[in-house]
């Protein structure tokens, strides 16, 4: 079950070129960078709205959980997006089947965060209303080192969000 311990905020102020967040290439920059983090991994998204071309391309449901794959299919998917008004998006280790999350819907509007029934998640990005993207892992290494490339400090990390 992925039940997260840390979590960052990575906002506007993160990206000083850009006057709002969520747009497809600063998702693009933090898949860039986190990619390079993570053991071999699949990516998967549920309750995503996007303005652009691909934001209807995959049909993403509001809660059921749907492959996009592998880091350069979601960077593409990234491109073809201006920008996320919201979206959860999984990366799940390759170890673990596809049929461990394919059914597992996700409950999100107005939770602070909720575990998932599910092993083999390594991180959640989410996309939250043009504000920020948020990112959870139950590894601190990975989180601190995503927060210094984003200039967020180490007493920025929280791991009390329940």
């Amino acid at each position: 079950m992925f039940n997260p311990k840390y979590r960052i905020l990575i906002t506007s102020k993160c990206f000083p070129e850009d006057e709002v967040i969520g747009l497809g290439t600063q998702l693009i920059s933090i898949l860039d960078f986190v990619k390079n983090y993570i053991p071999p991994h699949i990516w998967y998204a549920a309750d995503v709205e996007a303005v652009g071309i691909n934001a209807e391309k995959l049909g993403f449901s509001n809660i059921q959980i749907t492959p996009i794959g592998t880091d350069f299919q979601f960077i593409e998917y990234c491109s073809g997006s201006e920008q996320f008004i919201w979206g959860v998006f999984l990366c799940i280790d390759k170890k673990y089947s596809s049929q461990n999350v394919i059914g597992i819907e996700l409950e999100t509007e107005d939770k602070p965060f909720r575990s998932i029934d599910s092993d083999g998640i390594l991180m959640e990005i989410r996309a939250f209303d043009t504000t920020y993207f948020g990112i959870y892992a139950e590894d601190l290494d990975l989180i601190t080192k995503i927060a210094k490339q984003y200039g967020i400090s180490i007493e920025q990390i929280n791991n009390d969000f329940r």
